[in-house]
Parts: structure tokens; sequence; C-alpha cells
């Protein structure tokens, strides 16, 4: 541990974990004002749900543009312009007009794509390489920070005051973190990244780096199913127990908050364990397998069911779909050509915002033509031992001579 408190992570973590809170914790506050602010801005409260398929499609493009971002202004920099963005999201969202609303959307999601590529890129530099697993961890933990933030903060606010005051507490707090990270720029940002052109290649080299490289190209599938089914089992899991067994909306938080707040914990000691017990590969491997058995048990759920069964199996698959994330990027940096981290974050990363926005589209299409939330459930453990699967065959294929 000394080794890593006389490291620049000691400023680079925490730098980067409280940029990343403010960052998710904009994301999040927009659904939590949706019912009250829709109807000043004219739209119906549903249409939150385009809003953040807004967010995360601008947030795959501008994902792509971290590394060129990165060259010209360094990590400190390139993180007080994402929360400047932040700050615009949220004021947009002020305005009260549906043009305004979606130019924020757009800010935000402009945001949150660089987002983690840039974290990826200084603590891949700044933490010694047996607590990079942890380290990586540990930052992720800011996203589910983000949202219990959104929770804590937005609806006190809301209430006591005014939409619109509640979304201040987003942009106030996107200033204070610019304040207090500035003094880390001498020190983080002391050797920059060689300058990079601003053009459609440089764009798109993330994409052709995981393409081109097969273990990578499968870590970046694997991202794609497994943020879809986080996501998709987020979006529907209140919906699915309440709609078909009439579970009271109580337990149905509560299974809820279970399956969220498993994120935090299991994200630390996950990245704990990472290389010193067992390699993040082998975490992603059993994550896969221990999703797939979730959503089998899901699948099985009946009115008969005790209140304590529903809270495993939400715990499971809290543990499961909800801590992959941190060892996910560890994974794509490793396997990444040297001074290339971001490019292989920013490229993996495409690919499960892809996932995010289509699998839970996927699902519910699913149990519209069909009826039927368990083949829904079937089909996310099927992907899951997929993903599990083929990257085991992009392991075995890459140590044959030739292999790419």
């Amino acid at each position: 541990m000394r080794d890593l408190l006389q490291s620049d992570a000691a400023v680079s973590l925490p730098a980067m974990v409280a940029v990343q809170a403010v960052i998710t914790m904009s994301a999040f506050a927009i659904p939590v004002v949706a019912p009250v602010a829709a109807v000043d801005i004219g739209i119906p409260a549903l249409y939150v749900g385009g809003f953040t398929a807004v967010v995360y499609c601008m947030a795959m493009v501008t994902g792509l543009f971290t590394v060129t971002i990165l060259a010209r202004l360094g990590t400190i920099r390139t993180a007080q312009l994402l929360l400047l963005l932040v700050g615009a999201g949220t004021a947009c969202f002020t305005l009260a007009t549906p043009v305004a609303a979606l130019l924020g959307a757009v800010a935000i999601g402009a945001a949150t794509g660089p987002m983690n590529p840039t974290g990826s890129h200084i603590l891949a530099r700044t933490a010694p390489p047996r607590w990079r697993a942890f380290v990586f961890s540990v930052k992720q933990c800011a996203t589910p920070g983000g949202g219990m933030l959104a929770g804590v903060v937005v609806p006190p606010l809301l209430l006591a005051f005014d939409w619109r005051i509640a979304l201040a507490s987003v942009w106030l707090g996107a200033l204070v973190v610019i304040l207090l990270i500035q003094p880390a720029r001498r020190r983080l940002d002391a050797k920059m990244p060689a300058p990079r052109p601003l053009t459609l290649s440089a764009v798109l080299q993330p994409l052709r780096l995981v393409v081109s490289r097969r273990e990578l190209r499968a870590v970046a599938i694997m991202g794609f199913i497994y943020g879809g089914g986080q996501v998709a089992l987020a979006a529907y899991l209140v919906v699915y127990v309440t709609s078909r067994f009439d579970t009271p909306i109580a337990v149905a938080g509560m299974l809820y908050a279970v399956y969220s707040g498993c994120g935090i914990p299991i994200r630390v000691v996950w990245g704990a364990m990472a290389e010193r017990i067992v390699s993040s590969r082998t975490i992603l491997l059993s994550t896969g397998l221990m999703m797939a058995v979730g959503f089998v048990l899901a699948a099985q759920f009946t009115a008969a069911w005790p209140v304590a069964a529903l809270v495993a199996v939400s715990a499971l698959l809290g543990v499961s779909a909800n801590g992959w994330v941190g060892l996910f990027f560890v994974e794509a940096v490793r396997l990444a050509p040297a001074d290339m981290e971001s490019e292989a974050s920013a490229g993996a990363q495409f690919f499960a915002y892809g996932g995010i926005m289509l699998v839970p589209m996927m699902f519910g299409v699913v149990v519209g033509a069909t009826g039927s939330y368990e083949i829904a459930f079937y089909l996310l453990a099927a992907l899951s031992v997929g993903a599990v699967i083929q990257l085991l065959l992009a392991k075995q294929t890459s140590t044959k001579p030739g292999s790419g």
C-alpha cells in the first residue's frame, strides 16, 4: 500500500473519482427531476428515455475524440472541460424548452464519452502495476456513487425548492470539482502525450485498434453484452416484479436498491483480488457465468417466491452485473500497445455503450413480441454465456503462432 500512496495515483485517483461522480450524477439527475420538469418543458415524462439514449449516443461518439483532446489539453484540463459541459448541459435543461433539453442531453453525453478513457489514461500512467486493477475498480465506484448522489441530493432540493434549483446542485458540484483538481495539473500533466492531429483517421483509431486485435475485440464484445445486460435489468426489474406478480412497490424498490447497492463494495473487492489472488480475466469470466445463472433464476420468479429469495437473486445479479466495469477497463489497458491505453479504453467503451443502448431495447422488443419476460431473461443468459465462450476462445487462439 505504501507504494500506491507514494505514487502519483494518490493524486490522480481522487481527482478522477470526483470528476466521474459529478458527470455521472448529471446523467442520473435528469430522470430524477423528469416527472416534475417534463410539465414545464412541455413533454411527456416518458420521453426521458429518449434523452438518456441521446446521452449515450453522444458518449459513443465523443469518447473516440479523447486521445486528440488529451494531447492538446492534458488530463486535468480535459476533465475540467468535461465538467464545464456538464454545467452547461444541466443549465440548458433549466431553460425548460424541448430544444434546450435536447441540447442539455447532448452536452452531458459529450462529457460522458471521454470520462472513462481520460481516467484510464492517467491511472495507467500513475498507478503501480500491481495496484492497477484496484485503482481502476475504485475509480469505477464513482459511477454508482454518482447515482447515489443524485438520489440523495436532488429529491430534497426538488421538494424544498424547485427542480431548477435541484439541477443547480449538479453544476455547482461541477464548479467545485473544477477548482479542487486545478492544483493537480502541474503534477499530473507535467508530461503531455504527443500531439495528435484532429483527423477522421485519428478519431477512428480506437475502433481500428479494438477490431484489429483479437483479445481486445473479445473484451469489447464482452463489454457490449455485460453492459447491455446490466442496464436492461436496471430498466425492467421493478416493472417485471410489479406487473407480473403484483409485488408491492416497496419490495420492488428494495430489490432494485439491493441490485444497485452491490455495485460499490463488489468493485472494491474484485479490484483488491485481481492480479493478487486471481487474474482480472478469470473474474470477468466468472462474472459472465454468475450473470447467466442470475438471469435464469430471475426468469423463474413467481408470486410464491419468498422475499428473501428475491433479494438473494437480486444480490447475485448486483454482484455480477454491476461489478465488472473496472476490470473491463483494466483488461483493455493491459491488452493495449504501449502508450495506447486511452485508445484501447475509448474503443472498448464504444462497444460497451452500444450494448447499453441496444440490449435494453432488444429486451423490450422481445417482451412486447412474445409477452414473456422469461424468454427475454433466457436470451440475456445465453448472451452472457456467449460472451464468456468468445473470451475464452480469443485467449486460446491468441496464443497460436501468427494470431492477431
